[in-house]
Formats: structure tokens, C-alpha cells, sequence
């Protein structure tokens, strides 16, 4: 249950956050409904641009010093994950969403052990969902004000009213 609710919400996220990006950024919209072959790489950058999850939280399990800081064992950590993905030593022109952007190592889906085990399906959602999205919509555009969630940790839409032309 837990995979399927944590799955669940961050797809529905990756998809929202997605198309309103694409909404904000006109030109990307165009490159992709022209080029729909960079649906990969415009996943991805959804990711890294509008993580569904905003934060995540870890445990210090052996006493390590980052930053100057002692963290004894046991010490809780929350990490900012959207804060990594727009790293300006990683990301060039971080603030600016390109739907081509390579290398794009965003750390959307965390890393290492902590990686989420759905990454693969919720990809492969984004990428169906998003293409065909556009593919059947190509002139959607904003009909209202999208409202977000209020959430720290997740970052989606409560709302995102949209006519489809």
C-alpha cells in the first residue's frame, strides 16, 4: 500500500507539475509538441524542475561531520531535494527549465540505497501520459488559477484548471 500511495501521488505530481511548466514556458511547449522524441529528457527535466517531492528525511547512523557541523549517530537530517536540483554547480542556469538538458542528474528520485523503487514506472507514466497529453491537446492552455497543495514536502496541484482548444 505504501508503494502504491507514494507512487501514486508523485506521478500525479510529476504529470501536474509537468504541463503546467510547460504552460509557464511557452517555447519548451513548442519545442516538445514539434520534437515529441525529447520526452525523455523533458521527463527528466520536470523532475529536476518541479520535484514531486520537495524534501526527504534521513538518519545519521554513525557519527560524520558535514559542513563543519558534528552530527553525532542518530542525529534526524531533513535533505532539500528541490534545493539540490536547482544547484547551480550541478545545473547550469538552474532556473531556467530546458526540456534538452543534459547531463540532467537531478536527484528527484534520491540516490543510493534511498533511491525510490518506482522511478522506473513513474517515468514511464510521465513520459505516456505527458506525450499523449500533448499529442491529443497540443493548444491546452491555462482556464483559471491553478491552485497548489499546501505542503512542504510534496509539490503538486489541489487544482489546475485548464481548456483543452
Amino acid at each position: 500500500i505504501f508503494i502504491l500511495n507514494a507512487g501514486h501521488e508523485t506521478t500525479t505530481n510529476l504529470i501536474g507539475n509537468g504541463l503546467y511548466a510547460l504552460l509557464e514556458w511557452h517555447d519548451e511547449k513548442a519545442r516538445l509538441i514539434a520534437d515529441p522524441s525529447l520526452i525523455n529528457s523533458a521527463v527528466e527535466e520536470f523532475l529536476r524542475f518541479e520535484s514531486p517531492v520537495q524534501i526527504g528525511n534521513r538518519m545519521v547512523t554513525s557519527d560524520t561531520v558535514v559542513g563543519g557541523t558534528e552530527m553525532p549517530a542518530g542525529t534526524f537530517v531533513t535533505i532539500g531535494i528541490a534545493a539540490a536540483n536547482r544547484d547551480p554547480a550541478e545545473f547550469p542556469d538552474p532556473d531556467t527549465m530546458d526540456i534538452g538538458r543534459f547531463p540532467n542528474r537531478h536527484v528527484a528520485f534520491a540516490s543510493g540505497v534511498h533511491f525510490s523503487v518506482g522511478l522506473n514506472i513513474a517515468r514511464m507514466e510521465g513520459r505516456i501520459a505527458i506525450g499523449k497529453f500533448l499529442q491529443r491537446f497540443p493548444t491546452y492552455a491555462a482556464d483559471g488559477v491553478a491552485q497548489r497543495n499546501r505542503r512542504a514536502r510534496f509539490r503538486g496541484f489541489a487544482s489546475l484548471p485548464v481548456k483543452l482548444g
